[in-house]
């Protein structure tokens, strides 16, 4: 009998699956796709771009990541430099660089800054759901943004990023607007966190390459311990076993199981016996978001000469965030985002609309020096069968607090990984690697 069966072949699957071989234990790893990642997939074009179509975006805080690309030689890849450029009720303005600060921010003050950033935008996304929280705190809300940030974001390094990003943003400093007011026009389109982690300030960075590379990795190390287009439907298990059911009828049977689902995806399965009621009830609470990702090839990043970081931020529109995403080879790559209410509409559109509505939020936000694009392909991860969803799932206001950590326990001999069950960078790749190695951890302890 096998030490361990892991579903899914993403980061967190193929990170528990190598540290229990490297320990020694017997593992088998059944991935429902034909390929491994997960939401990460690098597609490789016929023009030797290599698109990110999943998760990319690795920064400094994200330690585990850092230590597998190194363990692999892969190199990483800066984020262009130049303006980054915001659209705002049809109007067009720049976001301060980090070029433009008098000094670089010291890494205490950029993590300061993120957490500044992190907490705005749960707060936002707090006033959206809970209307009642916040007709009741309405009078705390109509202190500045200005305030807000003295009181949230403890260094002046970063009280003056967020300030100088927020008045690029919104066209008005932070002590002119109120509390309310400012989160109420990030959550109709302009997220902060995306105009600023990319933009040299948080140093995210990317795979040269493609960071499916790294799964690619640790998936050879398994050789055929791994196996593709093995979709399970059904997990039993009792005091001394569990067992796992493929679609085919094929049965498999550990000592323990991983599952690498996310929380929805699970309750696709068949348990015998069946899950908690309130372990069920819990997943159905976070959904993954609505999200197309697509990407433009051009023969050059044109936009680079103009003194343009590729970056756009915009509050209307069928896209709101687009970011560079060249690679080595040459070419230009802009990639975007379709998502929130829009998506569905978009998705319904054929191919060719969806590219034009990209180019035209190019031409818009960076002008017409590029020409005509090579190509351009797209990605509805709400569609992947297999995933139903990105980036990751969107946990209400509360159901973390009161139910994530528990929600990541294990379930008998059952145990659970991926970037929704982490309690640190939750929704993140490194989150995703993080759970994997709790996990390991948990079963070669045992």
């Amino acid at each position: 009998m096998l030490d361990c069966i892991v579903v899914g072949a993403g980061l967190a699957g193929l990170r528990t699956a190598t540290e229990l071989v490297a320990a020694g234990r017997e593992v088998l790893v059944l991935e429902a796709r034909d390929r491994v990642g997960g939401r990460v997939e690098t597609i490789r074009t016929e023009h030797g771009a290599a698109l990110e179509m999943g998760g990319q975006w690795i920064n400094d805080g994200h330690e585990r990541m850092l230590a597998l690309v190194e363990e692999r030689d892969l190199t990483l890849v800066d984020h262009a430099d130049g303006a980054v450029v915001v659209r705002l009720g049809g109007g067009r303005r720049h976001v301060p660089t980090k070029d433009e600060l008098d000094e670089n921010l010291s890494p205490f003050e950029l993590a300061d800054l993120g957490q500044g950033l992190l907490r705005f935008r749960r707060l936002g996304e707090r006033i959206s759901h809970d209307a009642a929280w916040a007709d009741a705190n309405r009078p705390w809300f109509q202190q500045s943004v200005e305030t807000w940030v003295s009181a949230n974001v403890r260094t002046p390094g970063g009280q003056q990023w967020f300030g100088r990003v927020f008045e690029g943003a919104f066209g008005r400093p932070g002590d002119e607007m109120t509390l309310l007011e400012g989160l109420q026009r990030s959550n109709n389109g302009l997220d902060l966190e995306s105009l600023v982690t990319v933009n040299g300030a948080l140093k995210q960075r990317r795979v040269a390459g493609g960071i499916a590379q790294l799964c690619e990795a640790m998936a050879a190390d398994l050789g055929d311990r791994l196996q593709l287009g093995a979709p399970v439907v059904a997990v039993e298990q009792d005091d001394e076993q569990v067992v796992v059911v493929l679609a085919d009828g094929t049965r498999h049977q550990a000592a323990h199981l991983v599952l690498t689902l996310p929380p929805r995806l699970v309750n696709g399965l068949k348990f015998t016996p069946e899950l908690p009621t309130w372990r069920r009830e819990t997943a159905e609470k976070v959904p993954a978001g609505n999200v197309i990702k697509a990407a433009l090839i051009y023969e050059t990043p044109w936009w680079r000469r103009e003194g343009m970081s590729g970056q756009v931020g915009s509050d209307e529109g069928a896209m709101r965030v687009i970011m560079d995403n060249s690679g080595p080879d040459g070419h230009g790559v802009l990639m975007g985002f379709f998502e929130g209410p829009d998506a569905p509409s978009i998705a319904t559109r054929s191919e060719f609309l969806r590219k034009r509505a990209m180019e035209d939020v190019v031409k818009q936000a960076l002008g017409h020096h590029g020409g005509e694009p090579l190509a351009y392909l797209d990605r509805n991860w709400s569609t992947e069968q297999y995933t139903g969803g990105c980036h990751g799932a969107h946990f209400a206001p509360g159901v973390w607090t009161a139910s994530g950590p528990v929600l990541a326990e294990p379930e008998g001999r059952v145990y659970f990984a991926g970037s929704e069950y982490s309690s640190k960078f939750n929704g993140y790749m490194e989150g995703a690697v993080r759970s994997a190695e709790r996990i390991a951890k948990l079963l070669l302890r045992g």
